[in-house]
């Protein structure tokens, strides 16, 4: 183990796991220089493929990771600014770009709502629960936003769809990890694995959507849904027992 002190420093394994997590941002970079070159299609796949090495990177270093005192590199907050980057910043310039939303004050806005909310959320204090439950709506915007692009909805929709998620960020709904938590973890993966298809299906073909393509892409949605209104009725058994107990 290399040492930098006297107590801190990492493994080459532990170094390895950083430069996984350190690719997410490559791939950020890659979709950020597609949404600037005004290529939708490919910005939209590089954040997805920035979601796949966030997804991936997280049990990795959980199983792998030595408990190391003080370790110069933090993976917890290395794995936030990358988030940032890659689920908020790159999504709201594609919003702006491609015109998801008005060209106005309103529109603007909008993004402020987005960068600002998210910026709050990072920095909680108590961001994730013992049961690997989010507190707000997690600033999953790198999903939300090629969602948006693909239903061609309006920038009326967008926008109004951009302010309701801003403040449920800032909420106290709690929102599944979807790989973490156990309850209704199919559920959560399966309409997730199936929302990320869609996005990357219809982004490729490149068509307009028709209703039964909505209904396939809102599946994720839907499911996202879903768990948050079984957390919210889990808890409210839990507080009429106890006091039905008392």
């Amino acid at each position: 183990m290399s040492s930098r002190g006297s107590n801190h420093g990492e493994t080459k394994g532990d170094l390895s796991i950083h430069v996984l997590t350190v690719t997410g941002i490559l791939a950020g970079m890659a979709a950020l220089v597609a949404v600037l070159e005004n290529k939708p299609t490919s910005a939209v796949i590089w954040l997805l493929v920035a979601l796949v090495i966030d997804g991936v990177d997280g049990p990795i270093a959980r199983r792998w990771l030595t408990n190391t005192p003080t370790p110069r590199f933090d993976g917890y907050i290395l794995d936030l600014v990358i988030d940032y980057v890659t689920c908020v910043i790159v999504p709201a310039a594609f919003l702006w770009q491609f015109m998801l939303v008005s060209h106005g004050n309103i529109g603007q806005i909008a993004i402020a709502a987005v960068i600002g909310s998210s910026a709050l959320w990072f920095s909680q204090t108590d961001i994730e629960s013992g049961d690997h439950f989010f507190r707000g709506f997690p600033a999953a915007w790198n999903m939300v936003v090629p969602t948006l692009w693909v239903l061609q909805a309006g920038t009326e929709f967008n926008i109004a769809v951009t302010f309701a998620l801003s403040v449920l960020t800032l909420s106290n709904l709690e929102f599944a990890h979807t790989l973490k938590v156990a309850r209704l973890r199919a559920l959560n993966v399966a309409s997730t694995l199936i929302w990320m298809s869609a996005i990357v299906t219809y982004a490729i073909l490149d068509r307009e959507v028709g209703p039964l393509d909505r209904l396939i892409i809102l599946v994720g949605p839907c499911g996202l849904a879903i768990s948050v209104i079984d957390r919210v009725l889990e808890k409210r058994r839990v507080i009429l027992k106890s006091t039905t107990d008392i």
